[in-house]
């Protein structure tokens, strides 16, 4: 009897903590952390109107495999981030990506429109927003934002390590860099 107490006993431990690791997987829709310049610089060039090209920068973008977006007048571009019926990922993913952290938007906004900038030539204008319509949404205009960083973005097509250094780790993760951008740029709900 003591053997079957036993075996029942390991067997509860075994799918309680199976259970739990299950529930415990966060999301795995790629950060700031997990984009690599090198690569996400292969797409420099691209211009608004190659949809596909547009589609892989914005699949290889944190948040990005859950998004829509739309080309507007041949110079701007609306991203819409949110969870389609037939997406890989739930909606508690979702949240668990945008909303565990308090300035998870706004990072991941700050450096999607940057990269966007860089990478895009004839892009003009980015507009991020979620498909909630009480969430945050906001509009990044090129020459305006170009003109509170350090050098033009074409300077950092090319110098993946000055792009780090001076716009994701000296703007995007730089709480009062990003905090004046968004001055210029509110989010609007």
């Amino acid at each position: 009897m003591k053997k079957w107490m036993y075996i029942l006993l390991l067997l509860t431990v075994v799918l309680s903590a199976c259970s739990s690791q299950a529930t415990e997987k966060k999301s795995d829709i790629k950060g700031i952390e997990d984009i690599s310049l090198k690569q996400l610089s292969t797409h420099k060039n691209t211009y608004l109107g190659d949809n596909s090209a547009i589609r892989e920068i914005l699949s290889d973008l944190p948040g990005g495999v859950i998004r829509e977006f739309e080309i507007i007048d041949g110079k701007a571009l609306d991203v819409t981030y949110g969870v389609k019926g037939n997406a890989g990922y739930t909606e508690e993913q979702f949240d668990a990506f945008w909303f565990d952290q308090k300035d998870t938007i706004e990072k991941t906004y700050l450096y999607n429109a940057i990269a966007l900038f860089i990478l895009v030539d004839n892009v003009e204008q980015v507009t991020l927003n979620m498909s909630s319509k009480n969430e945050p949404s906001v509009t990044f205009k090129r020459k305006q934002l170009e003109k509170e960083l350090p050098h033009p973005f074409k300077k950092y097509k090319d110098d993946t390590a000055l792009w780090q250094k001076e716009l994701v780790d000296g703007v995007v993760k730089s709480k009062k860099k990003r905090q004046d951008v968004y001055k210029t740029y509110p989010m609007q709900k």
